[in-house]
Formats: structure tokens, sequence, C-alpha cells
């Protein structure tokens, strides 16, 4: 049995991670930006996303003899951006964790809103930020993280 027919949600993840890496790498202010699917390694240039857990939940679609059923997938994406300095660097490194996940969105919403052929939908439709530097890594400069929900819709036929 194939994977996507019990649910396409790995397929979902990695097509994301690349369009994503894809798109960072293609312009010059994005170059630098490192894309990983899971935790980052030991190198942490100054700005991350890191694409992690995934969840689905699915109820039955249709009844017919393949049994079809409708997946909602969620992806947790994690934007991470730090600048040294003090006070002033808060602020900067909140406005470029907000301009990668508008990238990301708009990706989702405008220009592969199927994200490669593997779901039906994607958008965003949550995320969270602290707003602030945690206290112990304030003496280094100024790190801000935004947690953002990317929720897919298919419907698994086979």
């Amino acid at each position: 049995m194939e994977l996507t027919q019990a649910t396409p949600a790995l397929e979902f993840k990695k097509a994301l991670v690349a369009a994503t890496t894809a798109m960072m790498a293609d312009q010059l202010a994005t170059q630098d930006v490192l894309v990983c699917f899971g935790l980052p390694g030991t190198f942490t240039p100054e700005d991350i996303i890191a694409f992690g857990r995934i969840s689905s939940d699915q109820e039955t679609a249709t009844m017919s003899s393949n049994r079809s059923r409708e997946e909602v997938i969620t992806l947790e994406v994690t934007i991470s951006c730090f600048r040294g300095g003090g006070e002033e660097s808060e602020l900067v490194a909140a406005e470029r964790c907000y301009e990668l996940l508008r990238m990301i969105e708009r990706y989702a919403r405008m220009t592969d809103t199927t994200i490669g052929g593997t779901v039906r939908e994607c958008f965003l439709t949550s995320h969270t930020s602290d707003g602030a530097t945690p206290g112990d890594v304030a003496s280094a400069g100024r790190v801000i993280e935004v947690t953002a929900t990317f929720t897919a819709r298919v419907r698994v036929r086979a």
C-alpha cells in the first residue's frame, strides 16, 4: 500500500519545506535563512525557519467502496530571528520574523494553493509569539520567535 493512500501528511510537509527552501534561496535578502525539516543542528544563523509538529484528523467523507476520508492536516512552523544589540534590536527581529511568515503565507494562499498537489487547500490559520526576548538570552542580543500553524485539507480516496 502506498503511504499517500493513508495520509498525504508527510508529502505535504516535505513539499512546503522544499517550496520554502527554494523561495528563500531565490532572493538575495533571504539566501542566508536556514530552512529545516525539524530542529536545526548546531549551525545557527540569524534567521531560522523550522518545520516541526504535524498532526492530522480524518473523518468519513462519503459512503463508497473506497471508503474515502476528509483529512485536516496541521503543520507548525517556527520562525526564529536573532539580532545582536540591545533593546533597539527587539523590533528589528520581530519585523524580520513577520516578513518571513508573510512570504510563506502568501506562497500557500496565492502561489501554490495545493502545495505541489499534495493537498486541496492550505492556509495560515494561527500564529503565536511571546513577542519578547527571553531574559536568559537578552545579554547576547535579541531573538523573537513566531510559531505559525498552517492548516491543509485533502480528500483521502484510497
